[in-house]
């Protein structure tokens, strides 16, 4: 019924509106108008998971109902207007209009909302068993529908000054608002062997603004922008209960000290809110020798307004293109990034033992009669995204006969981590070189081909320096107290553990026969191969074999038919670590 009025609405609206630019078109004779309409009907259904097989499209509750487009363009004197808009659903519809005034003022306005349907794990999987304890799950909102409803608002603003040509100054913004709920997961009663699901709602807005300007002179094009975006989560976090830490054997509350958080209600899941503020410089320039010369300049700062905790980027780009020698198109491009992170420092919570042998006592600062090793928990976080990335590459096409051309390729990255090494020598370098070479050529009429080959080899890749497999040494047995500690145990791995290659291939071609002027049939296959032969424990390695083919028949100049198809196999080596902590 609901949609029904809502449609109802629209068709309404759709009429005053476009009666309204009739008769102000129709009011001159040198107006230029053209208007369309389309209205259609639509049906929808599904079975099982709706977010597997309609995740943004309307499938749930009223799958059916009316739908409709408009559209329309008009000219008259010096003003100019494009408008556009579509129903779907109730919450699937999107409008847009935009103009000039003698090229002076340019307005483009849009607006959209639709719905993303989520997936609802049941945790099904976390039902698990080592001998004879059983992994712990509970879904306090089971069956329901985890549906986020998206809307955004956008205006861009553009003033070409009539008194200086080449110059223009712009402005944006744009608000955009997520609305519903979405699972949250976590540890639960007393560890990990007990996990819970709440909802989580979800009343997000985040608003950008953008000003900037533009001024063309005789060879180059000078631009700088300001953005400035604020995100705010309205909704209120789930919370979760936890037991009181109490010793299963009935021995009272003899670890206690050993417990960061018991008996209450907390929150978990919090979004923080956000401020971004970003500077961007451009500069274009046609120099002689047919050279294109483009450089840029980005600084960035994002603050999360909750922990008082910033992010710095600053970006440096350089891009030249050259044809000057004939058949050749040359360029090369730089690209500098430095990413500063702010550090954390990590206050554990340390509670005093109330009972057993190390009442009064912290687990770090404990009763002296108790002999086991222990560290102080708090720590300062250093950010692993801190670093540096530096790229310089080059490309080169060449047009050997009329229709074959080569092009060559390189490219080498290196990132310099400021504080994680990927190596138990301290290293925080990786550096990879990648080669690129192709053809492509159009052998005989309506036939286009192309052959191209890629290998990039990596120095240090990313790592996780002893992150498997304990060393051979000799446990402790003395007791929760005097034995080996749990953290011991982690010091003692001596494996790395990657997912990222040392050498990586990539070997591609495809072809498109035109057959006819209406017909093509375009075959693509791609095999990559990757591999890491650098990690002390395991060789991980990769391999993918992607082949597809797409049809193209265009009976009639507004009727087509796309017909495609893609294979992908994919087979992956590795050795997988599994930490079991089973209650």
């Amino acid at each position: 019924m609901i949609c029904k009025k809502m449609f109802s609405r629209f068709v309404i609206l759709t009429f005053m509106c476009g009666l309204s630019f009739y008769s102000w078109a129709e009011d001159s004779e040198d107006a230029v108008y053209d208007f369309k309409i389309d209205v259609g009907y639509h049906y929808a259904n599904d079975d099982e998971s709706i977010s597997k097989v309609g995740e943004y499209n309307i499938l749930d509750h009223t799958s059916s109902g009316p739908d409709m487009d408009i559209s329309g363009k008009v000219l008259k004197n010096d003003l100019f207007v494009d408008f556009s808009s579509r129903y779907y659903h109730d919450s699937d519809f999107n409008g847009r209009i935009k103009g000039d005034y003698k090229r002076i003022i340019e307005e483009d306005f849009s607006y959209s909302s639709f719905e993303h349907f989520l997936d609802h794990d049941n945790m099904s999987n976390l039902c698990g068993k080592t001998g004879a304890v059983v992994v712990n799950h509970e879904d306090f909102n089971a069956g329901k529908d985890y549906i986020i409803r998206r809307s955004e608002e956008k205006s861009d603003t553009t003033i070409n000054l009539p008194f200086s040509p080449g110059t223009d100054i712009h402005f944006s913004y744009r608000r955009q608002r997520r609305e519903g709920l979405r699972q949250a997961m976590t540890m639960s009663h007393c560890g990990t062997c007990h996990v819970t699901s709440n909802s989580r709602e979800i009343n997000e807005e985040t608003e950008d603004y953008k000003a900037g300007f533009s001024k063309k002179f005789s060879i180059f094009t000078l631009a700088y922008d300001y953005f400035h975006r604020e995100f705010t989560e309205h909704g209120a976090p789930p919370t979760n209960t936890y037991d009181d830490p109490t010793h299963p054997g009935g021995s009272g509350d003899i670890f206690d000290d050993r417990i960061q958080y018991g008996d209450d209600t907390l929150v978990y899941d919090l979004v923080p809110s956000m401020k971004k503020n970003m500077h961007t410089a451009k500069l274009n320039a046609l120099l002689p020798a047919n050279t294109n010369f483009f450089a840029s300049y980005v600084f960035s700062n994002t603050e999360n307004k909750d922990a008082d905790l910033e992010t710095d980027t600053t970006t440096a780009t350089i891009k030249v293109t050259n044809q000057f020698f004939p058949g050749w198109r040359l360029s090369g491009h730089f690209k500098y990034q430095d990413i500063d992170n702010d550090d954390v420092f990590v206050d554990v919570t340390e509670p005093v033992s109330t009972e057993g042998l190390n009442s009064g006592y912290t687990w770090y600062l404990h009763n002296p009669t108790l002999d086991y090793n222990s560290f102080d928990p708090d720590y300062i976080r250093e950010s692993a995204l801190s670093r540096k990335v530096t790229t310089l590459g080059f490309d080169a096409r060449y047009q050997v006969l009329k229709k074959t051309s080569l092009i060559f390729g390189y490219e080498r990255e290196t990132v310099d981590r400021k504080y994680y090494a990927v190596t138990e020598d301290g290293d925080t370098e990786s550096t990879t070189d990648t080669y690129k070479l192709s053809m492509t050529t159009r052998p005989c009429r309506g036939v286009k081909l192309r052959l191209g080959y890629q290998r990039a080899d990596t120095d240090n890749p990313f790592n996780l320096v002893n992150g498997a497999c304990e060393s051979d040494f000799i446990t402790d047995s003395g007791g929760a107290f005097n034995g080996t500690q749990y953290w011991e145990r982690q010091n003692e791995r001596i494996g790395d553990l990657s997912n990222q290659p040392t050498l990586a291939q990539e070997i591609s071609g495809d072809m498109t026969w035109s057959a006819f002027r209406n017909f093509s049939v375009t075959a693509n296959y791609r095999f990559i191969d990757k591999e890491n032969d650098e990690t002390d424990v395991s060789d991980w390695q990769s391999q993918s074999h992607i082949p597809s083919i797409s049809i193209t028949y265009v009976p009639l100049p507004k009727i087509d038919f796309n017909v495609s198809y893609i294979f992908d196999r994919t087979k992956t080596e590795t050795l997988a670590n599994i930490p079991v902590f089973d209650g």
